[in-house]
């Protein structure tokens, strides 16, 4: 049987990312479950704050500060430089280190272009002055007055979010055609289908889906109020 045209166009970059969601959303939609639906609902809208998100878009980074020491008359400046966080506790390290990408395919994409128009190195998330002593005693220096804050998220891993995500789509797609036939209408037949195979075809994209869903990192996420510095907004 030849390849589905909806398939050859994702594999060989035809389409972008949000189109060849969409084309999976109806095709999903034919099974009516809900579990599958919202994963491509989410990757195309944003995953609101209160879901969990795939390990894929939490994404960590380097922290770095600008600081002084000594006294407002004679101190020293050190800008925009690594801040280890020593001793801390692992939880609180994950919490300042990482961020969870809720934003939709179309919209991500939109803020790393701009991140780029606007020459930035990368994605950053700003730390909540309330850390800054933490901080400091993390670094066996209370002399450290820190003036600014931010995580600078690993590009690469946030580029992979695209990638990951088309494989997902070709991984189901690919499989429905095996079902179903050529998807090329955006139409599945499952009235072919027994309600048992239904739910093991169902049973089976979600495992395509999730398999590599982990606990989002710290509940209800302790910085849960941060964005993304100017770079990344809630929607």
């Amino acid at each position: 049987m030849a390849k589905s045209q909806i398939i050859k166009d994702l594999a060989n970059g035809k389409v972008d990312t949000q189109t060849a969601l969409k084309r999976t959303k109806v095709l999903l939609q034919d099974l009516e479950n809900d579990d599958l639906l919202d994963w491509v609902n989410y990757e195309i809208e944003g995953y609101p704050d209160d879901v969990e998100i795939p390990d894929y878009r939490v994404i960590g980074g380097q922290l770095y500060g600008t600081y002084f020491k000594g006294s407002m008359a004679n101190h020293i400046t050190y800008n925009h430089v690594p801040l280890p966080l020593g001793n801390l506790p692992d939880e609180i390290k994950e919490d300042i280190l990482t961020i969870k990408i809720r934003q939709g395919i179309e919209a991500l994409k939109g803020v790393i272009a701009e991140s780029e128009k606007n020459d930035n190195s990368g994605l950053m998330k700003p730390i909540p002055a309330e850390y800054y002593p933490y901080i400091a005693q993390a670094n066996n220096d209370l002399g450290m007055m820190i003036a600014t804050a931010s995580v600078e998220l690993n590009m690469p891993k946030v580029l992979n979010i695209f990638p990951k995500v088309e494989s997902k789509l070709l991984d189901i797609l690919s499989y429905l055609e095996k079902q179903f036939g050529n998807l090329d209408d955006l139409d599945i037949d499952i009235e072919s289908k027994s309600e048992k195979e239904l739910n093991n075809i169902i049973n089976h994209i979600h495992v395509l889906i999730y398999n590599d869903k982990s606990v989002t990192l710290g509940d209800n996420n302790k910085i849960k109020n941060s964005n993304i510095a100017s770079s990344i907004k809630e929607d």
